[in-house]
Protein backbone atom coordinates (compact mmCIF):
# COMPACT_ATOMS: atom_id res chain seq x y z
CA UNK A 1 0.00 0.00 0.00
CA UNK A 2 1.20 3.39 -0.95
CA UNK A 3 3.07 5.15 2.08
CA UNK A 4 3.71 2.39 3.98
CA UNK A 5 7.11 1.98 3.40
CA UNK A 6 8.46 5.54 3.18
CA UNK A 7 9.17 7.72 5.82
CA UNK A 8 8.64 11.31 6.88
CA UNK A 9 11.78 12.90 5.49
CA UNK A 10 11.02 11.02 1.93
CA UNK A 11 7.65 13.13 1.77
CA UNK A 12 8.93 15.94 -0.01
CA UNK A 13 10.59 14.09 -2.72
CA UNK A 14 7.02 11.46 -2.77
CA UNK A 15 5.02 14.31 -3.45
CA UNK A 16 6.74 16.03 -5.91
CA UNK A 17 6.98 12.99 -8.47
CA UNK A 18 3.25 12.64 -8.31
CA UNK A 19 3.26 16.01 -9.45
CA UNK A 20 5.70 15.18 -11.71
CA UNK A 21 3.60 12.83 -13.24
CA UNK A 22 0.26 13.20 -12.44
CA UNK A 23 -0.12 17.31 -13.21
CA UNK A 24 0.66 17.92 -16.31
CA UNK A 25 0.07 21.34 -17.20
CA UNK A 26 -2.72 21.29 -14.31
CA UNK A 27 -4.70 18.76 -12.28
CA UNK A 28 -7.41 17.37 -14.27
CA UNK A 29 -9.99 16.91 -11.20
CA UNK A 30 -9.96 19.21 -8.41
CA UNK A 31 -9.90 16.21 -6.06
CA UNK A 32 -6.45 14.59 -6.99
CA UNK A 33 -4.36 17.48 -5.32
CA UNK A 34 -7.17 17.25 -2.39
CA UNK A 35 -6.57 13.75 -1.94
CA UNK A 36 -2.52 14.05 -2.19
CA UNK A 37 -2.42 17.00 0.51
CA UNK A 38 -4.81 15.31 2.86
CA UNK A 39 -2.50 11.76 2.84
CA UNK A 40 0.60 13.12 3.02
CA UNK A 41 -0.52 15.74 5.86
CA UNK A 42 -2.81 12.98 7.86
CA UNK A 43 0.22 10.13 7.18
CA UNK A 44 3.68 11.30 6.37
CA UNK A 45 3.06 14.87 8.39
CA UNK A 46 3.73 16.82 5.22
CA UNK A 47 2.02 19.95 4.19
CA UNK A 48 2.17 20.99 0.71
CA UNK A 49 0.21 22.96 -1.99
CA UNK A 50 0.00 20.40 -4.64
CA UNK A 51 -1.08 22.99 -6.80
CA UNK A 52 2.22 24.64 -6.87
CA UNK A 53 5.18 22.35 -5.43
CA UNK A 54 7.77 21.81 -8.01
CA UNK A 55 8.27 18.46 -9.87
CA UNK A 56 10.89 15.99 -9.57
CA UNK A 57 12.00 13.62 -12.49
CA UNK A 58 11.70 10.32 -12.91
CA UNK A 59 15.35 9.61 -11.84
CA UNK A 60 16.29 12.03 -9.16
CA UNK A 61 13.14 9.57 -7.22
CA UNK A 62 14.93 6.68 -8.68
CA UNK A 63 18.07 7.60 -7.05
CA UNK A 64 16.34 8.00 -3.60
CA UNK A 65 14.35 5.48 -3.68
CA UNK A 66 16.65 2.55 -3.71
CA UNK A 67 14.13 -0.31 -2.38
CA UNK A 68 11.48 -1.63 -4.71
CA UNK A 69 8.98 -1.80 -2.52
CA UNK A 70 8.69 2.11 -1.87
CA UNK A 71 8.76 2.63 -6.06
CA UNK A 72 5.78 0.14 -6.29
CA UNK A 73 3.88 1.73 -3.78
CA UNK A 74 4.99 5.45 -5.76
CA UNK A 75 3.54 4.00 -9.11
CA UNK A 76 0.42 2.84 -7.60
CA UNK A 77 -0.08 6.23 -5.63
CA UNK A 78 0.30 7.47 -8.91
CA UNK A 79 -2.49 5.28 -10.35
CA UNK A 80 -5.08 5.99 -7.80
CA UNK A 81 -4.50 9.23 -8.88
CA UNK A 82 -5.45 8.71 -12.35
CA UNK A 83 -8.35 6.76 -11.83
CA UNK A 84 -9.78 9.53 -9.99
CA UNK A 85 -9.94 11.02 -13.19
CA UNK A 86 -12.89 10.13 -15.99
CA UNK A 87 -11.93 10.12 -18.74
CA UNK A 88 -8.43 9.96 -17.91
CA UNK A 89 -6.66 11.96 -20.49
CA UNK A 90 -4.04 10.27 -22.74
CA UNK A 91 -1.15 12.70 -21.31
CA UNK A 92 -1.65 11.18 -17.55
CA UNK A 93 -1.66 7.35 -18.61
CA UNK A 94 1.26 8.23 -20.66
CA UNK A 95 3.15 9.98 -17.94
CA UNK A 96 2.41 7.23 -15.52
CA UNK A 97 3.38 4.57 -17.81
CA UNK A 98 6.91 6.35 -18.49
CA UNK A 99 7.07 6.70 -14.89
CA UNK A 100 7.13 3.36 -13.83
CA UNK A 101 9.49 2.34 -16.67
CA UNK A 102 12.02 4.09 -15.55
CA UNK A 103 11.78 3.65 -11.73
CA UNK A 104 11.69 -0.14 -13.36
CA UNK A 105 7.93 -1.05 -12.09
CA UNK A 106 5.38 -3.12 -14.16
CA UNK A 107 2.65 -3.79 -11.63
CA UNK A 108 -1.29 -5.16 -11.90
CA UNK A 109 -2.43 -1.81 -11.14
CA UNK A 110 -0.63 -0.46 -14.16
CA UNK A 111 -2.73 -3.64 -16.11
CA UNK A 112 -6.13 -2.55 -15.16
CA UNK A 113 -5.62 1.76 -15.64
CA UNK A 114 -4.34 0.81 -19.39
CA UNK A 115 -7.58 -1.15 -19.94
CA UNK A 116 -9.33 1.76 -18.24
CA UNK A 117 -7.52 4.84 -20.03
CA UNK A 118 -8.17 2.76 -23.61
CA UNK A 119 -12.22 2.96 -22.31
CA UNK A 120 -11.55 -1.38 -22.58
CA UNK A 121 -14.11 -1.55 -19.50
CA UNK A 122 -14.52 -5.01 -19.80
CA UNK A 123 -11.52 -5.81 -20.26
CA UNK A 124 -10.36 -3.57 -16.97
CA UNK A 125 -13.59 -5.71 -15.45
CA UNK A 126 -11.75 -8.92 -15.75
CA UNK A 127 -8.15 -7.86 -15.17
CA UNK A 128 -9.44 -6.38 -11.90
CA UNK A 129 -11.18 -9.45 -10.32
CA UNK A 130 -8.34 -11.53 -11.21
CA UNK A 131 -5.79 -9.71 -10.28
CA UNK A 132 -6.81 -8.15 -6.84
CA UNK A 133 -7.18 -10.32 -3.63
CA UNK A 134 -10.22 -11.53 -4.74
CA UNK A 135 -8.93 -13.58 -7.67
CA UNK A 136 -5.65 -14.51 -5.53
CA UNK A 137 -8.08 -16.51 -3.09
CA UNK A 138 -10.50 -17.80 -6.11
CA UNK A 139 -7.80 -19.41 -7.72
CA UNK A 140 -6.58 -21.27 -4.16
CA UNK A 141 -9.93 -23.43 -4.92
CA UNK A 142 -9.28 -26.65 -6.31
CA UNK A 143 -12.47 -26.16 -8.66
CA UNK A 144 -12.46 -22.42 -9.76
CA UNK A 145 -10.78 -22.88 -13.07
CA UNK A 146 -14.03 -25.56 -13.81
CA UNK A 147 -16.36 -22.44 -12.55
CA UNK A 148 -14.83 -20.01 -14.69
CA UNK A 149 -15.32 -22.16 -17.44
CA UNK A 150 -18.69 -22.48 -16.98
CA UNK A 151 -20.14 -19.46 -15.82
CA UNK A 152 -17.19 -16.96 -16.99
CA UNK A 153 -16.59 -13.71 -15.49
CA UNK A 154 -19.27 -14.04 -12.53
CA UNK A 155 -17.26 -16.71 -10.89
CA UNK A 156 -14.75 -14.75 -9.84
CA UNK A 157 -16.79 -12.90 -7.37
CA UNK A 158 -20.82 -14.63 -7.33
CA UNK A 159 -21.25 -17.99 -5.99
CA UNK A 160 -22.57 -19.50 -9.36
CA UNK A 161 -23.04 -23.26 -8.17
CA UNK A 162 -25.01 -23.93 -4.99
CA UNK A 163 -22.96 -25.09 -2.22
CA UNK A 164 -25.56 -26.18 0.97
CA UNK A 165 -22.52 -27.08 3.28
CA UNK A 166 -20.66 -23.70 2.53
CA UNK A 167 -23.87 -21.58 2.94
CA UNK A 168 -24.75 -23.96 6.05
CA UNK A 169 -21.41 -23.07 7.52
CA UNK A 170 -21.88 -19.01 7.46
CA UNK A 171 -25.52 -19.53 8.91
CA UNK A 172 -23.94 -21.72 11.88
CA UNK A 173 -22.47 -18.48 12.68
CA UNK A 174 -25.92 -17.48 14.43
CA UNK A 175 -24.24 -20.36 17.24
CA UNK A 176 -21.43 -17.68 18.67
CA UNK A 177 -22.08 -15.80 21.32
CA UNK A 178 -23.05 -12.89 21.90
CA UNK A 179 -20.20 -10.09 21.46
CA UNK A 180 -18.32 -12.83 19.39
CA UNK A 181 -16.70 -12.14 15.44
CA UNK A 182 -18.73 -14.81 14.25
CA UNK A 183 -22.47 -13.66 15.68
CA UNK A 184 -21.09 -10.13 14.77
CA UNK A 185 -21.11 -11.26 11.18
CA UNK A 186 -24.02 -13.40 10.77
CA UNK A 187 -25.52 -9.56 12.26
CA UNK A 188 -23.80 -8.49 9.59
CA UNK A 189 -25.62 -10.77 6.90
CA UNK A 190 -29.03 -10.39 8.35
CA UNK A 191 -29.05 -7.09 9.18
CA UNK A 192 -28.66 -5.93 5.34
CA UNK A 193 -30.43 -8.91 3.89
CA UNK A 194 -27.39 -10.49 2.23
CA UNK A 195 -27.49 -14.20 1.25
CA UNK A 196 -24.56 -16.33 2.43
CA UNK A 197 -21.39 -17.89 -0.05
CA UNK A 198 -22.83 -21.01 -1.44
CA UNK A 199 -26.25 -19.48 -2.00
CA UNK A 200 -26.49 -18.69 -6.24
CA UNK A 201 -26.17 -15.00 -6.88
CA UNK A 202 -24.70 -13.98 -3.59
CA UNK A 203 -20.67 -13.37 -3.44
CA UNK A 204 -18.65 -16.01 -3.23
CA UNK A 205 -16.43 -16.90 -0.26
CA UNK A 206 -13.15 -15.05 -1.97
CA UNK A 207 -15.32 -11.35 -2.13
CA UNK A 208 -16.92 -12.73 1.67
CA UNK A 209 -13.43 -12.73 3.42
CA UNK A 210 -13.53 -9.33 3.37
CA UNK A 211 -16.97 -8.81 5.25
CA UNK A 212 -15.22 -10.21 7.90
CA UNK A 213 -12.63 -7.43 7.92
CA UNK A 214 -15.80 -4.94 7.56
CA UNK A 215 -16.93 -6.23 10.89
CA UNK A 216 -13.39 -6.27 12.33
CA UNK A 217 -12.84 -2.89 11.18
CA UNK A 218 -16.20 -1.64 11.75
CA UNK A 219 -17.15 -0.30 8.15
CA UNK A 220 -19.93 -0.39 6.77
CA UNK A 221 -21.00 -1.69 2.95
CA UNK A 222 -21.62 2.27 1.55
CA UNK A 223 -19.81 3.53 -0.98
CA UNK A 224 -17.44 4.94 1.45
CA UNK A 225 -17.36 2.25 3.59
CA UNK A 226 -16.51 0.14 1.23
CA UNK A 227 -13.41 2.48 0.28
CA UNK A 228 -12.44 2.87 3.44
CA UNK A 229 -12.33 -1.58 4.41
CA UNK A 230 -10.69 -1.91 0.66
CA UNK A 231 -7.92 1.21 2.26
CA UNK A 232 -7.76 -0.34 5.91
CA UNK A 233 -7.01 -4.28 4.00
CA UNK A 234 -4.37 -2.28 1.71
CA UNK A 235 -2.62 -1.06 4.20
CA UNK A 236 -2.74 -3.83 6.98
CA UNK A 237 -2.59 -7.11 4.21
CA UNK A 238 0.01 -8.43 2.13
CA UNK A 239 -2.15 -10.96 0.31
CA UNK A 240 -1.15 -9.70 -3.99
CA UNK A 241 -3.55 -7.34 -5.31
CA UNK A 242 -4.77 -5.33 -2.08
CA UNK A 243 -3.95 -2.25 -3.19
CA UNK A 244 -5.16 -3.07 -6.79
CA UNK A 245 -8.82 -3.40 -4.64
CA UNK A 246 -8.41 -0.09 -3.52
CA UNK A 247 -7.62 1.40 -6.50
CA UNK A 248 -10.71 -0.25 -7.72
CA UNK A 249 -12.96 1.12 -5.36
CA UNK A 250 -11.96 4.36 -6.42
CA UNK A 251 -12.85 3.60 -10.39
CA UNK A 252 -16.12 2.12 -8.76
CA UNK A 253 -17.30 4.27 -6.61
CA UNK A 254 -15.63 7.69 -7.58
CA UNK A 255 -14.88 8.12 -11.07
CA UNK A 256 -17.27 5.55 -12.59
CA UNK A 257 -14.95 4.13 -15.18
CA UNK A 258 -14.55 0.38 -13.35
CA UNK A 259 -17.70 -1.46 -14.02
CA UNK A 260 -18.19 -4.13 -11.14
CA UNK A 261 -19.91 -7.84 -11.25
CA UNK A 262 -21.40 -6.91 -7.55
CA UNK A 263 -22.24 -3.35 -7.18
CA UNK A 264 -24.81 -1.99 -9.75
CA UNK A 265 -23.87 0.96 -11.67
CA UNK A 266 -24.46 5.13 -10.38
CA UNK A 267 -22.18 5.14 -7.19
CA UNK A 268 -19.94 8.25 -8.73
CA UNK A 269 -18.22 10.41 -6.32
CA UNK A 270 -18.06 9.26 -3.56
CA UNK A 271 -15.00 10.11 -2.37
CA UNK A 272 -15.47 13.94 -3.32
CA UNK A 273 -18.19 13.91 -0.88
CA UNK A 274 -16.93 16.49 2.42
CA UNK A 275 -14.76 14.13 4.68
CA UNK A 276 -13.72 11.43 2.08
CA UNK A 277 -10.43 11.46 1.55
CA UNK A 278 -9.59 12.14 5.38
CA UNK A 279 -11.48 9.06 6.06
CA UNK A 280 -9.30 6.96 3.31
CA UNK A 281 -6.20 8.59 5.26
CA UNK A 282 -7.38 7.55 8.46
CA UNK A 283 -8.68 4.01 7.37
CA UNK A 284 -5.03 3.41 5.76
CA UNK A 285 -3.80 4.83 9.61
CA UNK A 286 -5.71 1.87 10.88
CA UNK A 287 -4.13 -0.47 8.87
CA UNK A 288 -1.11 0.33 9.27
CA UNK A 289 -1.52 -0.20 12.77
CA UNK A 290 -2.99 -3.64 12.40
CA UNK A 291 0.04 -6.25 13.34
CA UNK A 292 -2.13 -9.58 12.08
CA UNK A 293 -2.99 -9.76 8.00
CA UNK A 294 -6.25 -9.67 8.01
CA UNK A 295 -6.73 -11.63 5.12
CA UNK A 296 -4.61 -14.62 5.75
CA UNK A 297 -7.06 -15.79 9.02
CA UNK A 298 -9.23 -18.52 9.04
CA UNK A 299 -12.13 -16.43 10.61
CA UNK A 300 -14.29 -19.62 11.30
CA UNK A 301 -11.45 -20.98 13.59
CA UNK A 302 -11.72 -17.49 16.09
CA UNK A 303 -15.55 -17.15 15.09
CA UNK A 304 -15.98 -17.07 19.24
CA UNK A 305 -13.23 -14.57 19.92
CA UNK A 306 -15.24 -11.63 21.02
CA UNK A 307 -14.76 -8.92 18.52
CA UNK A 308 -13.34 -5.98 21.34
CA UNK A 309 -10.54 -8.56 22.22
CA UNK A 310 -9.40 -9.46 18.85
CA UNK A 311 -9.55 -5.78 18.13
CA UNK A 312 -7.00 -4.98 20.88
CA UNK A 313 -4.76 -7.68 20.21
CA UNK A 314 -4.26 -7.34 16.97
CA UNK A 315 -3.89 -3.12 17.81
CA UNK A 316 -6.53 -2.14 15.89
CA UNK A 317 -6.98 1.55 16.74
CA UNK A 318 -9.89 3.69 17.11
CA UNK A 319 -11.25 5.60 14.35
CA UNK A 320 -10.98 9.05 14.26
CA UNK A 321 -13.55 11.61 14.90
CA UNK A 322 -14.51 12.18 10.89
CA UNK A 323 -14.79 8.63 10.78
CA UNK A 324 -16.80 7.28 13.23
CA UNK A 325 -20.62 8.27 11.47
CA UNK A 326 -18.95 5.65 8.92
CA UNK A 327 -22.78 4.82 7.92
CA UNK A 328 -23.05 7.23 6.18
CA UNK A 329 -22.40 8.25 2.66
Amino acid sequence: MFLIHNSIDQAPLLAAAVVGACRGDGWDVPLQPRFLSVLFEKLLGFKADFETLEPTTPQAARDALPSLAQRLELIELMVSVEVISDPIPPWLSQLIERWAKELGVEDRSLVVARDLAQNAKEAAKVDFYRLNWIGALDQKQPDFQQKLERAGIKAWALTVEADREEAQRWDLLKNCPAGSIGRALWNFYQKRGFAFPGTPGAVNKAVARHDWVHVLADYDTTPMGEMEVLAFMASSSRVPGTTLGFIGTIGIYESGLLPSLVVPPGCHHSLSVPGGPERIADAIRRGKSCHQDPLMMDYFAIDSCPLDELRRAWGIPEKADIAMNSNSH
